[in-house]
């Protein structure tokens, strides 16, 4: 099990302090992003509009998965 505040998982672009907690990297992904999705503030605004572009691409996807596959991967187990 690995834990993540939201501001890591936004790689510092704004968040918040509120941490996700998981087996799974993708259980932590989608625990942040219905986080992100039920917030209406300026420090979530970035993944909040990422998330809802339509003009984010399958590629901007991928890329932001093998970013955080890459953070998952160095952080120690609890």
């Amino acid at each position: 099990m690995k834990k993540f505040t939201c501001r890591e998982i936004m790689n510092g672009d704004g968040g918040c302090d509120m941490e996700f907690a998981g087996a799974e990297m993708m259980d932590v992904a989608s625990q942040c992003g219905q986080h992100v999705a039920q917030t209406t503030n300026e420090a979530h605004r970035p993944m909040r509009e990422m998330m809802t572009n339509p003009n984010h691409t399958k590629e901007d996807q991928t890329k932001w998965f093998a970013w955080f596959q890459g953070e998952w991967d160095k952080k120690a187990d609890l």
